[in-house]
């Protein structure tokens, strides 16, 4: 190992002597150890909460969505931590390794997604001895391999898009054979037909005597105006498909919406922001182009229309659900994160047949399954502020920001600054001071991929056969 030394670092600033860097290094190591010790002592709660159904409480879903909305975390990492502590519960030498400071979160996250009880004495030798890099490896090898086995590879499915640094929206498409090959014929098709038209076009133009200079070569097409014929024929494909075979009771057709201040669009020089909806910024001139499409919906964030309909209308125009969409930011229900428009509904706070009026100041965005819940419960729902609360029909506060039910209780409510010395809830979650060890394994020698999942594959079968 060489150890890296820097005897000419700058001391801190407050002119304290600088800790020498083998020692912040085996803090750093040991810390890592006390952390993952701790993250399995946590999962064991967790995973005592969630069989217990700790989590169960009004619109509360799954013991990750109750995780995602009062640990701080996003949802995919939720779900993660939530299958992971399930599935310690069956694997005892794993999640004794874990706890003991031998394997990281990471590891542990990678081997759980294989591990069975008869194999993972093996697999957590294996773990020990490779960095989590090379665990994660093999186990996506390991999968793949058995995915082949069953038949299941074609159901390898994805679609995923992202929104790049320049505003370029990338897409990233995988699917089935048959599905495929339709997919590109049919924007080749369009690609090829609008190429054709352009074509013919150079060739009257060419006998138009005054048509002036043409391309010398019309059947050669530089590589750009292929690309940009395919991503025009992908967006009518899109286009077309979705305003194709609408039935009564279908979702709203989801649109691309402009959120523009008023002044951007009379002057390029005024203050204010034009952007796309969940997408990046665009200048005011493109503002102004796409307030006149007819497919977009703009929304005016200064001296807009007035969207109020009072008792003429009872259902929400689609203005007003874009007005909702922009205010609310999807279902306002505290703890989801549901933003799509066709999930998400205009409920009156003040009932339509008791009087309430159909503006947005009396609306709220729900997604289904807290709609329905609302309805079901007979949930009484207010504003107060700007922030929903929902309370039951016998007074109990089920959601907003001072709520006194079960599900809350469960935890004490702090403030920064207001836990005491004695507070060790780390140190609770550790066990016992000198069973740890210094610092993770640390080998990280070159793996053989293949052989490495032959063997743990081959030994899993052979414990496979003797079981049965």
């Amino acid at each position: 190992m060489i150890e890296a030394t820097r005897p000419d670092a700058a001391p801190p600033p407050d002119g304290t002597p600088a800790e020498p860097l083998d020692h912040l290094a085996d803090r750093i190591r040991g810390g890592a150890v006390r952390l993952a010790a701790a993250t399995a002592a946590w999962l064991r709660l967790v995973a005592d909460f969630d069989e217990r159904e700790g989590w169960a409480g009004v619109g509360i879903t799954s013991c990750a969505h109750w995780l995602a909305w009062q640990c701080g975390l996003t949802p995919g990492t939720a779900r993660q931590h939530a299958r992971v502590a399930r599935a310690l519960r069956k694997l005892p030498v794993i999640e004794e390794a874990f706890a003991g400071g031998e394997l990281s979160y990471s590891k542990v996250r990678a081997l759980t997604r294989v591990a069975e009880p008869a194999t993972e004495a093996e697999l957590v030798e294996f773990a020990r001895h490779a960095t989590a890099s090379q665990v994660e490896r093999t186990v996506r090898a390991w999968r793949r391999a058995d995915d082949v086995d069953a038949g299941r590879i074609t159901d390898r499915r994805l679609f995923s898009w992202s929104f790049d640094e320049d505003g370029m929206v990338s897409i990233r498409l995988r699917m089935a054979p048959e599905q495929g090959t339709d997919f590109l014929a049919a924007i080749e098709s369009l690609a090829e037909r609008e190429a054709r038209r352009d074509r013919a076009a150079t060739k009257r133009a060419a006998t138009d005597p005054g048509g002036g200079a043409t391309c010398a070569d019309p059947e050669v097409v530089p590589l750009g105006v292929m690309t940009e014929r395919r991503c025009r024929a992908l967006t009518q494909l899109a286009v077309a498909a979705a305003d194709a075979d609408r039935r009564a009771g279908d979702p709203p057709r989801r649109e691309v919406v402009v959120v523009v201040d008023a002044a951007v669009l009379a002057d390029d020089e005024a203050a204010g922001r034009a952007h796309l909806e969940g997408g990046p910024a665009i200048s005011p001139s493109q503002a102004r182009r796409l307030a006149c499409d007819a497919a977009l919906t703009v929304v005016l964030t200064e001296s807009g229309q007035v969207l109020a309909q009072g008792r003429a209308r009872r259902y929400a125009t689609r203005a007003q659900r874009r007005a909702l969409l922009v205010r609310d930011g999807g279902c306002a229900r505290p703890g989801c994160d549901e933003t799509r428009i066709e999930r998400l509904h205009a409920h009156h706070l003040r009932h339509w047949l008791s009087g309430g009026r159909t503006d947005v100041s009396n609306m709220v965005l729900l997604c289904d399954v807290d709609h329905g819940l609302v309805h079901d419960l007979d949930l009484v729902l207010t504003r107060p502020g700007g922030v929903l609360v929902a309370t039951s029909p016998d007074g109990r506060r089920l959601w907003g920001p001072a709520e006194s039910n079960r599900v809350l209780s469960l935890v004490p409510r702090r403030f920064r600054g207001t836990a005491g010395a004695d507070d060790a809830v780390l140190d609770d979650l550790l066990p016992a001071a000198g069973t740890l060890p210094a610092a993770l394994p640390t080998d990280g020698e070159r793996m053989d991929l293949h052989h490495v999942v032959w063997a743990l594959m081959a030994h899993r079968d052979v414990v496979r056969r003797r079981a049965a």
